[in-house]
């Protein structure tokens, strides 16, 4: 029964610390959006800033939320590999922010991006 319960706790502890791998910081990604992603989003992440026949996108919840479908792996691809949903590449202006910024830095984005609301 102890070795059972032992085993259960590692689990719990393995568990515990892979959803906090996953998880982010709010306050470093909103350092790292204002330096790297508030030119084209804005500082509010409302977006709408036009390059020709391209214009950012409104980087709020819920929208953000719908667009990826509460997505993180989905987020982490428009930013790291400027793809959509699909797969389908992003307007031009935005930029693949692979070997730019580490995945663990999309992290701290995407947690600070859910703290924007519209």
């Amino acid at each position: 029964m102890f070795r059972t319960s032992l085993l259960a706790l590692s689990a719990l502890f393995l568990t515990s610390g892979a959803a906090l791998a996953q998880q982010g910081s709010a306050a470093a990604g909103k350092a790292l959006y204002m330096r790297n992603c508030s030119g084209c989003h804005l500082a509010s992440g409302a977006g709408g800033v036009h390059f020709g026949d391209a214009v950012s996108a409104d980087l709020r919840a819920p929208g953000l939320e719908t667009t990826y479908h509460h997505s993180t792996k989905l987020m982490l691809r428009a930013i790291l590999q400027a793809r959509d949903e699909d797969g389908k590449r992003l307007d031009q202006p935005m930029p693949a922010w692979a070997g730019k910024i580490t995945h663990a830095q999309a992290i701290d984005i995407i947690d600070y991006l859910k703290t924007l609301h519209s």
